[in-house]
């Protein structure tokens, strides 16, 4: 998170209620609106087993609604194929999802949400079995989780992402047991904007590849997360240095991209997002906040605004943060749910209400989950 990221500030999510339509896709009855695919349906090729809760298939095959693995992706997770990200059943997947700032802080309520994925931050300091546990949390209910390193949120210097790739290659035997199931966030916000991103990105690509890691990377764009240049005119050159291809772009949004007024790097939404389109790879909006010119780096959109834009332009989004504070939230931060669990919606903030609950763009109407 821009600003908030920078002191760490904590971001709060909401979780599904008492008074929520259920859904086949999370064990309920009734079908969400959008483009949403139920889980329960779903027949897989070669096979079917359940793993954490999350029906995993055999090897990927042509059948109604699916596409095949390319021969040169080699993993069984998550893949990109001409542009698009696919579940590992063969799927198209459309991120909708939440950010979750405090590992430490139980979030009762956010499988409620239908959130379908879950972008953890991870302190590396912890123990790896410790950090895979909570990656097991939200595979068991059904959510795809994307772990990230935020030791380098706007942070500039080559030697920052070297450290974190690092982290990663050193617990790669670990992480990589999960492959099937997580998108892999190398680091949070890191760069300067132009070649240096580009080519450090190249290099990280290439050390976690080399050190086993076969799952879907995303790459977040330099300043502060925020660089659209970094994107429209480099992403394409770091994709392609992948052998195995599979490689999502993550954009920021705070500040003043309403009117193109802030930072000589930021611009206008819908210029933004159509210069992400243009380069042709699957791209997400992996933060933004509640609006209302709230927080370090204020923005008058509104989560709806930046919500509608993404889905009329293809784009994922991740809404930051479900516990930005993790306890005794207010609608003046930046948190989604007021306490963690979201039995109703007297439990979640403004911001979160309208993530989770509004009936034509919001995560209950909107969201979901891989086929696995």
């Amino acid at each position: 998170m821009l600003g908030g990221c920078l002191s760490l500030a904590i971001v709060t999510v909401a979780c599904g209620g008492s008074d929520l339509k259920s859904n086949p896709q999370w064990g309920g009855v009734a079908g969400s609106a959008g483009d949403s695919a139920s889980t329960g349906g779903v027949k897989s090729a070669g096979g079917t087993s359940t793993v954490g809760g999350i029906l995993s298939t055999g090897d990927t095959a042509s059948t109604s609604g699916t596409v095949t693995r390319p021969s040169y992706n080699t993993g069984n997770g998550f893949f990109v194929v001409n542009g698009k990200l696919y579940d590992p059943s063969g799927k198209e997947f459309h991120i909708r999802g939440i950010n979750k700032l405090h590992w430490d802080a139980a979030s009762p309520g956010f499988p409620k949400t239908h959130a379908n994925t879950e972008r953890w931050v991870i302190d590396f300091s912890q123990p790896a079995s410790t950090n895979l546990a909570l990656m097991q949390q939200s595979i068991n209910a059904g959510i795809v989780p994307m772990p990230g390193n935020w030791d380098g949120t706007c942070d500039e210097n080559t030697s920052t992402l070297t450290t974190i790739v690092d982290s990663w290659v050193a617990q790669a035997s670990a992480w990589t047991t999960i492959d099937r199931y997580m998108i892999l966030n190398i680091a949070n916000e890191w760069g300067p904007t132009g070649t240096v991103w580009r080519d450090s990105y190249i290099t990280a690509v290439g050390r976690l590849r080399a050190a086993g890691y076969l799952s879907t990377i995303s790459v977040t764009s330099g300043g502060c997360g925020q660089d659209n240049p970094d994107l429209a005119q480099y992403a394409a050159a770091v994709f392609n240095s992948d052998p195995q291809k599979n490689i999502i772009f993550d954009q920021h949004i705070y500040g003043m991209w309403a009117n193109g007024g802030g930072q000589s790097w930021q611009t206008d939404l819908r210029a933004g997002l159509n210069n992400l389109v243009a380069v042709g790879l699957p791209m997400i909006v992996g933060e933004f906040g509640p609006g209302r010119s709230i927080g370090p780096s204020p923005t008058p959109m509104t989560p709806g605004e930046i919500i509608q834009a993404c889905d009329a332009h293809g784009i994922g989004w991740l809404a930051w943060a479900w516990d930005d504070p993790a306890y005794n939230a207010d609608d003046a931060g930046f948190a989604l749910s007021l306490t963690g669990d979201y039995r109703s919606s007297v439990d979640l903030t403004t911001y979160g209400k309208d993530v989770v609950e509004n009936p034509t763009y919001g995560l209950l109407a909107r969201a979901a989950p891989a086929t696995f």
